[in-house]
C-alpha cells in the first residue's frame, strides 16, 4: 500500500484527538508527561506540514524533469510511512498514558476508545 501525506495527516488527526484527551486526563497529576505528549504532538504537526511542502516541491520537480515520478513516489512513500509510524506510536503512548485514569469523563473515555479503534484500523 502506498502511504500518502494525506493518509499520514488523517492519522495525525487521530493522534491529536488522543493526545488532547490524554492531556485533559493527566490533569495536575503528571505535568511532565502532559508536556511531553504536547511536544510530540506539535513535532508531528510540524513534520506533517514539512511533508506536505516536500510533496508539493516534489511534484514540481517531477514536472520539470529533475526527478522521475517513480523515484519521487518512492521517496514520499518512505517519508510518509515514517511519519505515520511516529504518529501511531505517539497515539498509542497517549492512549496508554491515561486509559486507566479515573479522572477521565465518560466522553473522554469514549474518545480514547474511538481513537484506539482508528489506530488499530490503520494499516
Amino acid at each position: 500500500m502506498i502511504a500518502s501525506p494525506r493518509r499520514a495527516r488523517r492519522l495525525l488527526a487521530v493522534a491529536a484527538t488522543a493526545a488532547m484527551v490524554a492531556l485533559a486526563g493527566c490533569g495536575d497529576d503528571d505535568d511532565k508527561q502532559a508536556e511531553q505528549l504536547q511536544k510530540q504532538g506539535e513535532e508531528l504537526q510540524q513534520q506533517s506540514e514539512a511533508l506536505q511542502k516536500d510533496a508539493e516541491q516534489t511534484a514540481e520537480d517531477v514536472k520539470s524533469g529533475k526527478v522521475s515520478a517513480e523515484d519521487a513516489a518512492k521517496d514520499l512513500e518512505e517519508k510518509s510511512e515514517a511519519l505515520k509510524e511516529q504518529a501511531k506510536d505517539t497515539t498509542q503512548e497517549a492512549i496508554d498514558s491515561v486509559k486507566d485514569n479515573n479522572n477521565l469523563t465518560d466522553e473522554q473515555k469514549k474518545q480514547l476508545e474511538e481513537a484506539q479503534k482508528q489506530l488499530e484500523a490503520t494499516p
